[in-house]
């Protein structure tokens, strides 16, 4: 094993108490959003309707940066950063709309999941999700009506899309595939917006094959002209 000097970097082992810390602070945060979506909408008083919303959006808000912080300490301590397996891209498509559907509905905002086609694809499935739930919670917050998630493939690239339907990205953020984050939080004015395209773009760089390299793009291709956000896996 080699000697670490001093200086020349964090102590694994100190990292390693602060993800633990971290994934306490996870688990703590898994138990108030599973709190909150347990409380039937229905058994509150209409009026209180939209802080129950608002609780179940910001509580999973935590929860998913939490996930996003311990994701990220796996990409830096594995040798290769991503556990990539065979994944059921519509099954994966289902389970997230079973996961954001009614708080969606809670909002006024119609989930739409579309699975297309039987897709397969080879990709860290955990770290994919969370990519998808960042944002999903990003689109609802700025969606008139509605959030749509798809799978398809396209150019030999496996694309999960998530659209909405509200005012879109500004022209300069089009058609790029390295997002400028900064420019991102400014257009959508929302720091979560823009930790979520970090953290997509990161984890989608992470995916390789032969010659081809994963990556996120942005375009106004969304639900009539709205947002549109598409992670390329190769």
């Amino acid at each position: 094993m080699g000697h670490r000097v001093q200086g020349q970097g964090p102590d694994p082992d100190f990292m390693e108490a602060v993800a633990n810390c971290v994934h306490d602070i996870k688990n703590s945060a898994g138990a108030l959003v599973h709190s909150a979506d347990s409380i039937p909408s229905n058994g509150v008083e209409p009026e209180t309707r939209p802080q129950l919303a608002a609780l179940q959006v910001q509580a999973r808000q935590i929860n998913q940066h939490i996930i996003q912080l311990l994701a990220l300490h796996k990409t830096l301590r594995s040798e290769e950063g991503i556990s990539p397996a065979i994944v059921d891209c519509g099954a994966l498509v289902i389970e997230l709309a079973a996961d954001n559907e009614l708080l969606l509905e809670a909002r006024g905002i119609k989930f739409l999941p579309d699975h297309g086609d039987p897709v397969e694809g080879y990709f860290d499935r955990e770290l994919v999700i969370e990519i998808l739930n960042s944002v999903i919670n990003s689109a609802q917050r700025h969606a008139k009506s509605a959030v749509r998630l798809s799978c398809c493939i396209d150019d030999g690239y496996i694309v999960l899309a998530v659209e909405d339907d509200g005012n879109g990205y500004p022209e300069e953020l089009l058609g790029r595939s390295d997002v400028d984050v900064n420019s991102a939080v400014s257009a959508k004015s929302s720091g979560s917006t823009g930790s979520a395209l970090l953290f997509a773009r990161r984890i989608a760089e992470l995916h390789r094959y032969r010659d081809r390299i994963g990556c996120v793009t942005l375009s106004n291709d969304g639900i009539d002209g709205g947002a549109s956000f598409r992670l390329w896996l190769p």
